[in-house]
């Protein structure tokens, strides 16, 4: 039987976040904030939250500015523009997306959560990247083919390696992939336990594929994940 959702509407900071909620806070073991890449809508990551609400967490996923039913054109501008243009307008969005980490946990903690992670595939795990600085209650990070540098931009996660003290971050990377290279997260995930320690809790997952990662590599990449959350989440 399908898991189901909620469908409820978030205060932020740029205006309402229709989001969707799986399972209850109160009673789980950690909340997750679910993000999801460039062009998707909040229901792309369904089968994802079923997985997380199956392991024991509650879930929450906001549609990304200015996607699904938050659209407002600017997606079809971005694809009649240079590359360095559409480049500076993903940034942008990334960046909206992420000052809209702390409304949203927030919300998990009036409805009974304690303890919070944040989720995200490419778009959704750049904005992920950013948790840690947007809001210190965020205890981990899962970032799927995600770059943590944003180029010279002074929210850019690189900058901030500080901000990952007291947060965990699992890092998974395809060696083919050719929309986000994997270079620059293999290197911020191994800089972090480097600085921090190591263990679990800064861990990389790596596969062969591209940025649309094998059917049976995407199934083994959230198995995993969520093993590994549940080693942040006792």
């Amino acid at each position: 039987m399908p898991i189901p959702a909620s469908s409820i509407t978030i205060p932020g900071p740029n205006g309402p976040i229709p989001a969707l909620t799986f399972g209850d806070c109160a009673s789980a073991r950690a909340a997750v904030i679910l993000r999801y890449g460039f062009g998707g809508t909040m229901t792309v990551q369904w089968p994802e939250a079923e997985r997380l609400v199956a392991a024991g967490y509650a879930v929450l996923v906001p549609e990304a500015p200015p996607h699904g039913l938050r659209s407002d054109g600017l997606l079809d501008r971005m694809a009649c523009v240079m590359v360095w243009e559409a480049r500076a307008m993903f940034l942008d969005l990334v960046e909206s997306g992420s000052r809209e980490i702390r409304p949203l946990v927030d919300h998990l903690a009036r409805s009974g959560a304690s303890r919070f992670a944040v989720a995200g595939v490419s778009m959704g795990g750049y904005a992920a990247l950013a948790a840690p600085l947007q809001d210190p209650r965020v205890g981990a990070v899962v970032a799927f083919l995600a770059d943590p540098v944003w180029e010279d931009r002074p929210h850019s996660p690189h900058l901030h390696p500080g901000a990952w003290s007291h947060v965990a971050l699992l890092a998974v990377t395809a060696d083919g992939d050719e929309v986000v290279p994997p270079g620059s997260l293999r290197v911020f995930a191994h800089s972090l336990a480097s600085r921090f320690g190591s263990g679990s809790r800064f861990s990389s997952l790596e596969y062969r594929g591209g940025h649309e990662m094998d059917a049976a590599d995407w199934n083994e990449a959230w198995v995993r994940a969520i093993l590994w959350l549940d080693l942040q989440f006792p």
